[in-house]
């Protein structure tokens, strides 16, 4: 789900590019369609395209992302507070178990701040880890760090270091007011999905993006993605919607199905989030375009992976995945360095998976969250921390 800003729209001249900006039920649509491309130039951007996918479907392999340390000798009794952006979603609070998981085999406590999204609740969270004298706050998956501002001055205060994990893409400006930050690929997933559209529909795709602005990386992974399509697919008409997470339930289906009204030729619809995916599948199904109109997105949550298990009438045609346990502990890794003062990692190196119709079965049936990926992230992690498995 979670892990989201107004976009500009691009001017060129009417000979190379058209921009159409409309409104539509309170979000910014805007279209952009190039000048037809030559066939060379068509077959060079699929085959650009092509050889970006090819390395990510192949299992993960584990790569140290930092030097090995003592974990039981750096966190002996030591303390990570996390308050996650909302406990109900099924992707959050899969992140926090597999954390509560590695604390317990490290040997330290860790606290999983229960909540429903409410702001109010996480400076409460907040005051509860500076009143309980935490060694690490930990914001969890979307919450913006600027919304917490006089309660992080408080916990920096206290001599309590504030992290915030799945909330910026790799390569994105972070808030400088935190002492550390897990980033997730947003901008490499995002690519690898205008990567498959681009050679799924032969260079000719018409897509519908949709943005969530209220979540930080949103629009760092929407930009990425549109500027994928522009290197590789110079023949795809690309529009996009902003629908913010606070109103997924409430317009996700309207807007899309306006879309494909205002749209009749679209073939595909990329969230940046798959769980999104429970409002926009209706929207496709309403509309009579199953079959013709197919969802790429990103986070292998195992109802999305669910749907291409069904007969030929999947909408989801493919979901870029990263095995939750390995985030979790890839959180954990930079956490605890943070706490024993060693240096922190900028890039944990978690990786991506590719699934689609011919391996996801291999994600159980149903699908499971972690399952599918292999198993080299417990034992290169405890390796690391001078655990055994």
């Amino acid at each position: 789900m979670l892990r989201m800003h107004k976009r500009k729209a691009l001017s060129r001249t009417a000979a190379t590019m058209m921009t159409v900006a409309l409104v539509l039920g309170g979000g910014a649509i805007v279209a952009s369609s190039a000048s037809a491309a030559s066939s060379s130039a068509v077959a060079k951007g699929i085959a650009l395209a092509k050889s970006r996918l090819a390395a990510y479907t192949k299992l993960p392999t584990f790569k140290a992302p930092g030097p090995a340390f003592n974990a039981k000798k750096v966190m002996a009794n030591k303390i990570i507070f996390s308050i996650p952006v909302n406990s109900s979603d099924q992707f959050v609070q899969t992140l926090e178990d597999g954390m509560a998981s590695a604390a317990k085999k490290v040997g330290f406590k860790f606290v999983d701040y229960q909540n429903s999204g409410s702001p109010a609740q996480w400076v409460t969270g907040m005051n509860e880890a500076i009143s309980e004298h935490v060694s690490v706050i930990d914001l969890l998956a979307g919450i913006d760090p600027k919304s917490l501002e006089p309660q992080i001055k408080a916990a920096k205060a206290a001599g309590i270091k504030v992290v915030s994990s799945d909330t910026y893409g790799i390569g994105q400006p972070s808030d400088p007011i935190l002492n550390g930050t897990v980033n997730a690929p947003y901008g490499q997933t995002a690519k690898l999905q205008a990567d498959w559209m681009t050679v799924h529909s032969n260079g000719n795709g018409q897509i519908l993006l949709i943005g969530s602005s209220d979540v930080a990386a949103s629009p760092f992974g929407i930009a990425a993605e549109k500027a994928e399509f522009k290197q590789v697919c110079p023949n795809c008409k690309v529009y996009s919607i902003d629908v913010p997470v606070a109103d997924w339930a409430s317009t996700t289906q309207t807007q899309v199905q306006a879309q494909l009204q205002a749209h009749p030729n679209l073939n595909y619809v990329s969230p940046v989030y798959d769980s999104q995916s429970q409002f926009i599948i209706p929207a496709i199904t309403t509309a009579n375009k199953v079959g013709k109109v197919h969802i790429v997105s990103y986070d292998g949550t195992p109802f999305v992976l669910g749907d291409m298990q069904t007969e030929k009438g999947s909408i989801v045609q493919m979901d870029v995945g990263e095995d939750l346990e390995w985030v979790s502990l890839a959180i954990i890794d930079n956490e605890m360095r943070i706490v024993g003062g060693l240096s922190a990692v900028a890039n944990e190196g978690i990786p991506l998976y590719l699934w689609d119709i011919t391996n996801v079965k291999n994600a159980g049936t149903p699908p499971q969250n972690n399952k599918g990926y292999g198993a080299a992230d417990l034992s290169g992690y405890y390796k690391l921390w001078g655990l055994t498995k």
